[in-house]
């Protein structure tokens, strides 16, 4: 007992020396972790800079918020398993009706990310989720094998109980169903679907849940991939997540989006990323059917070459950034996009104004309001620099606008769940579609076109005669941007 009191004096009688000795350790520790893990300078002195200013919570702020690289131990405990199934072959297929100079970014886009290009696709846009819900439901209602599901938000409001009512439904009739949620974007809804789903025995996982005991440090990391994918027949990916706030027709807070139907063999690719992801969150390998070439369609609609392109804070990182880089390169007469929220890093910036400089029209539309304002200050912030040498930018008047897509010339096509900030390029699992096709293009380019008859131009004028207060506030915030 006394020893327990003499403890506590000389605790009481040095609490700041302990303090202070703890501060620094942690803050010595910390910062090493930065110099050895940060690739951004900036980035690295501001994490620095806030861990020894802030004690203890600025290291904690680090460890919570600051660690964007992750190992996927999935494929470790599995390592001969996912090499049989997950293996790309570096074979470099040549297309020969495709534009020359695109050739040399083929060879590229091969050494970002080796995943074949297939042909003998079929994309099909459908806006807003009045138009793509009822295919997705009406695709999982027809399933007959086997039905994965992932999504960032999976709200259990009206429309998220027609999802968990057909996936429930097909798991009845004996369908193999896999549902992965993301472990925060699970929280977006008071009602959680996947307990919905669990009632109902359907196989559900979260993807980092956000309280982990091994996981914790990780909860900045989010799979933000949108995938419905069924029997290797067809397949659904871009930026629709599930809520009744897409039925644009009738929600009170409407969102604008896109979202696509895919079917030819690049289904496999896209099947293959869930099942890697269903791997890291479950341990567990699912077998999902592979897709039949007997079964395509003998149409000349069946056109698209294309590939899926993965990425996050993983092995796969920086592959989307990459391609698009590859792509600007590229880009002689045009360079369209359309993205919720616009705050490129320097090097995607960089690409873009050597595109504009070589006579490159570039149109960029944005929402006019965001579903976050501080986002929406930052961009404007950075308006002016964008549109240094010609680039154009315009602000959706529509209810928020949540697509993303970006075309170049008349043959090539990105689309998925990824935008253009720092979230989605440093923090999230993401997967887009790398797209070859003329005639996707033009039905893009007629949706851009119909967005941009409701935006407004931005202009010099406007971002020089904003109030001062404005201004400060902006780039206060724009200071923050490569966490956002």
């Amino acid at each position: 007992m006394q020893i327990v009191e003499a403890l506590v004096e000389w605790v009481y009688f040095h609490w700041v020396t302990i303090i202070v000795i703890f501060h620094v350790g942690l803050s010595l520790l910390t910062s090493l972790h930065v110099l050895l893990f940060k690739e951004n300078e900036r980035t690295s002195l501001a994490w620095i800079g806030l861990v020894i200013l802030s004690p203890v919570v600025g290291s904690l702020f680090y460890w919570l918020f600051g660690i964007n690289r992750i190992k996927r131990l999935a494929q470790k405990k599995h390592p001969q398993t996912f090499k049989k199934h997950c293996h790309h072959s570096k074979k470099i297929n040549k297309f020969n009706h495709l534009p020359k100079h695109w050739n040399s970014a083929i060879i590229a886009g091969y050494n970002i990310h080796p995943v074949n290009y297939v042909a003998d696709n079929r994309v099909e846009p459908l806006i807003n989720g009045d138009v793509a819900y009822p295919a997705m439901i009406e695709s999982i209602k027809n399933a007959k094998r086997h039905v994965v599901l992932s999504s960032y938000i999976f709200d259990y409001d009206s429309l998220g109980r027609q999802f968990v009512n057909a996936l429930a439904e097909a798991h009845q009739r004996g369908v193999i169903v896999n549902v992965l949620l993301d472990g925060i974007g699970i929280g977006y809804s008071w009602h959680k679907s996947d307990r919905a789903l669990k009632k109902l025995g359907v196989n559900t996982a979260r993807f980092l849940p956000a309280i982990s005991l091994t996981g914790i440090r990780f909860i900045n990391l989010r799979n933000h991939r949108k995938i419905l994918s069924i029997d290797g027949e067809v397949a659904y990916i871009g930026g629709l997540n599930v809520s009744k706030n897409n039925l644009v027709k009738s929600a009170t807070h409407p969102i604008d989006d896109v979202h696509f139907k895919v079917t030819g063999p690049v289904i496999d690719q896209i099947s293959q990323v869930f099942t890697e992801d269903w791997g890291f969150a479950t341990g567990e390998l699912i077998q999902f059917p592979r897709f039949n070439p007997n079964a395509l369609e003998q149409k000349n609609n069946h056109c698209v070459v294309a590939r899926v392109i993965q990425d996050g804070p993983d092995e796969h990182h920086n592959r989307i950034r990459w391609t698009l880089i590859n792509a600007l390169v590229c880009a002689q007469t045009s360079v369209k996009i359309i993205t919720p929220y616009f705050i490129p890093d320097q090097t995607l910036m960089t690409s873009l104004h050597a595109a504009a400089l070589r006579g490159v029209s570039i149109d960029i539309i944005v929402p006019e309001h965001s579903n976050i304002p501080f986002v929406d200050w930052v961009m404007e912030a950075n308006f002016s620099r964008i549109m240094e040498h010609g680039i154009k930018i315009y602000k959706n008047k529509r209810p928020f606008d949540h697509s993303k897509v970006v075309i170049i010339d008349d043959i090539w096509s990105f689309i998925g769940s990824t935008n253009w900030d720092a979230r989605s390029l440093e923090f999230n699992f993401e997967i887009n579609l790398e797209c070859f096709d003329t005639a996707l293009n033009t039905q893009l380019t007629e949706l851009f076109n119909l967005k941009k008859r409701n935006a407004s131009l931005v202009t010099e004028d406007e971002m020089d005669n904003l109030l001062i207060y404005k201004k400060i506030r902006n780039n206060l915030f724009r200071l923050f941007s490569p966490y956002l």
